[in-house]
């Protein structure tokens, strides 16, 4: 058996006004053929075992067979129950008219069948078949109405009330059959009907279901979600969007959503995007992910990452846009770009400082042989002035090269500040004089001074070389003259100031300015102006060491540096430096004493890797008159130590050298002589060492290159120091 509820082709449909599907229908016209040739057969063989039938009635039979088994192959042939109901009333009214005939006409028991194949018809078929065998009944009760007077009476030799009561039996039978296949069919029709309006309420509560979720996720979405109608008016508003926008859901929605969220400036391209998409069914954007500018209720804009898709499934074409605030995000990045960049300038600040210093150690053994043999030849007296002179340019150029590789290890560092209070006024106020011999003429200086300043601790001298590194520096800012104000003032620096500082923490500082009028700085100079060998003058006209030597001393001191710069309005340097009591102490190289002529007898052990230095060491300390031990490294002068332990009076040692430094090579000797006297010598700066290593009175530091009579000064001194 078919399936009830496959669907109906288009060949099967034409019955569809019957209360039953056309399957159904085919179905019945199948039952109602069978069961009237049934019938059929049963009453023409009772009849013809009762009476003699004549010709008419058996070629009616014969006939209603026929028509009744055809109705159904017709169904079954053509798909049509149409077709096959249409013979089967044709069928029926002829058989019911034959007997009508015979039996009394329209007073005939038989016409009762001429009321219910309409009846039936109708109801089951639809109202064609219902016309059909409507229009048949009526025909045949008029024409036995018309013949009433000449048909035969009923009657006879044959009594029929036999024959009458089968045929109504078999009527009732057959309207009993049809009744409960009605009943039947009908009650599994309301079957389906419920369980298919039970499916439809199931699907309503899912898509309500569905609802509640979506609004759900609505409201608890971190993003703003709009979703927009045909016309471009907002139909939803979720939480999110109130949030960013500043506008309740009651007064955007219905309104035109590119005159409430879109900055006016990116209209016209909305405007023509969506009139094309509605158009032509194109979209640029639908499903991409893009980032642009949205408009608060205030009218401000911001930044957004927006996405929109289309909502299908509706006769109106509805759009949701999802919309994300990148405010915050843009915020952060900008943060962490900036924080990288200072990490990334510091780490270069630190590489070149490392760099600076390790060339600055190198260039100080240079310098060391190359001023202290020139010191030693100046000291001869059978040179020719011509080669004194020289000489002395020589001299000259390695001071010059010593002021730059101090210049170098200010920056990185590495070099050491002899601290002192400092008040800043009365040290500006001396360096002015100064200043007025350096600059040129076309220059003015401007003294602001505080006449309390609060006092500082740094090392004088550097701190005048560092200010006066900012006053050539805005002296050459200004090539066709100009005003430089110095200016000097206290501060109490808050939270909020110092973060528009680099390096600078709240606190109490004593502050010195150096302001021009000159061409000023764009902010990628800014950003370069401290570091080492940054110069914007022309090739050959500056190291571009002085604004990184100024920062090297300053953050020597403790303090920092902050720029103000304008293209064409000049710029401002401010100095802070902390109040004294927040400095460090630091160690700097002895002050030279009055060396004595006296030769000494006194046994030295010079250590020194590179050659030049320890040869120039040596001549030196022997042309004195000392005794000298030499070694080529730490190895070295540990072994020549121990074999000489008891002659050594004093070491002179390098500090960096291979194998064994001479830090860890002083240690072990003092395992063996703990009173042993050392003079440190080294490119590095003192504070590279522990400062166990050069505390007290038998240690001392001498930072390369070194005068010659320096080096002798504080050998001397040393070996006068009691060991006991």
């Amino acid at each position: 058996m078919s399936d009830l509820s496959e669907p109906v082709s288009s060949s099967t449909s034409e019955l569809r006004d019957g209360i039953f599907r056309p399957e159904l229908q085919r179905r019945f016209v199948h039952i109602v053929s069978w069961a009237a040739t049934l019938s059929l057969s049963v009453g023409y063989i009772y009849s013809a075992m009762q009476v003699e039938l004549d010709a008419i009635r058996r070629i009616a039979f014969v006939f209603g067979l026929l028509a009744f088994i055809l109705s159904s192959v017709i169904v079954r042939m053509t798909n049509s129950a149409r077709l096959g109901a249409g013979a089967l009333v044709f069928a029926g009214m002829a058989i019911t008219l034959v007997p009508s005939y015979f039996e009394g006409g329209v007073a005939s028991p038989y016409s009762v069948w001429f009321l219910i194949v309409p009846l039936l018809g109708g109801l089951l078929l639809g109202p064609g078949i219902a016309y059909l065998s409507g229009a048949a009944g009526v025909a045949a009760m008029l024409a036995l109405a018309w013949m009433a007077e000449s048909l035969p009476k009923p009657g006879g030799p044959g009594d029929n009330t036999a024959m009458l009561a089968m045929n109504q039996i078999l009527a009732i039978v057959l309207c009993t059959g049809i009744a409960a296949t009605i009943s039947r069919m009908m009650s599994r029709s309301s079957r389906e009907l419920m369980s298919s309006r039970n499916a439809e309420i199931k699907k309503n509560q899912e898509l309500e279901e569905s609802n509640e979720h979506f609004r759900g996720s609505l409201n608890l979405a971190r993003d703003a979600i709009v979703i927009i109608g045909i016309e471009d008016r907002i139909e939803v508003f979720n939480p999110a969007a109130e949030a960013i926008y500043g506008l309740s859901a009651s007064e955007a929605i219905g309104l035109k959503m590119p005159e409430a969220l879109i900055p006016e400036r990116l209209r016209e391209d909305h405007y023509a995007g969506f009139g094309r998409y509605v158009a032509t069914g194109i979209a640029n954007i639908m499903g991409v992910r893009l980032e642009t500018f949205s408009m608060r209720s205030d009218g401000s804009e911001f930044p957004v990452e927006l996405t929109i898709q289309e909502l299908k499934g509706r006769p109106d074409s509805r759009f949701i846009a999802y919309i994300r605030d990148l405010t915050e995000r843009n915020r952060l990045r900008e943060e962490l770009a900036e924080k990288e960049k200072q990490i990334g300038l510091k780490r270069r600040l630190e590489a070149i400082g490392r760099l600076s210093g390790g060339v600055a150690h190198d260039f100080n053994n240079l310098l060391m042989a190359i001023n202290g043999y020139t010191e030693l030849l100046l000291l001869r007296d059978d040179l020719p002035d011509e080669a004194v002179e020289s000489l002395g340019e020589i001299a000259h150029a390695g001071d010059r090269a010593n002021s730059i590789t101090k210049q170098l290890l200010a920056f990185s560092r590495r070099d050491s500040l002899e601290v002192e209070p400092i008040n800043l006024s009365r040290l500006i106020a001396g360096l002015a004089g100064m200043l007025g011999n350096v600059l040129p003429d076309s220059s003015e200086i401007k003294l602001e001074l505080e006449e309390e300043p609060w006092s500082i601790q740094s090392e004088a001298a550097r701190l005048e070389q560092a200010i006066m590194n900012l006053v050539l520096n805005a002296s050459d800012a200004m090539p066709n003259g100009g005003r430089i104000w110095l200016r000097t003032f206290n501060a109490l620096v808050d939270e909020e100031s110092a973060a528009g500082v680099k390096d600078l923490l709240p606190g109490e500082y004593g502050c010195v300015e150096v302001k021009d009028e000159g061409t000023g700085m764009t902010s990628e100079t800014i950003e370069s102006v401290f570091d080492p060998f940054f110069t914007t003058k022309p090739l050959g006209s500056g190291t571009g060491l002085g604004l990184s030597t100024t920062y090297g001393i300053v953050r020597q001191s403790g303090g920092a540096i902050g720029i103000e710069s304008k293209i064409g309005e000049g710029s401002r340097f401010r100095i802070y430096l902390p109040r004294a009591a927040d400095v460090e102490e630091y160690y700097t190289e002895p002050e030279p004493l009055e060396p004595s002529s006296s030769p000494k007898s006194a046994t030295i052990l010079v250590v020194e890797d590179e050659a030049s230095v320890r040869s120039l060491v040596v001549r030196t300390l022997s042309r004195r008159g000392y005794h000298v031990i030499e070694a080529v490294d730490g190895v070295r002068g540990y072994e020549l130590g121990i074999r000489h332990l008891s002659s050594i009076d004093l070491v002179v040692s390098d500090v960096v050298m291979p194998r064994l430094g001479g830090v860890e090579m002083i240690r072990r000797l003092r395992l063996s002589v703990p009173s042993l006297k050392v003079v440190y010598i080294s490119g590095h700066s003192a504070n590279e060492l522990d400062a166990s290593d050069i505390e007290g009175e038998r240690s001392e530091f001498l930072y390369k290159p070194f005068n010659l009579d320096v080096l002798l000064t504080t050998v001397e001194r040393l070996l006068l120091v009691s060991s006991h």
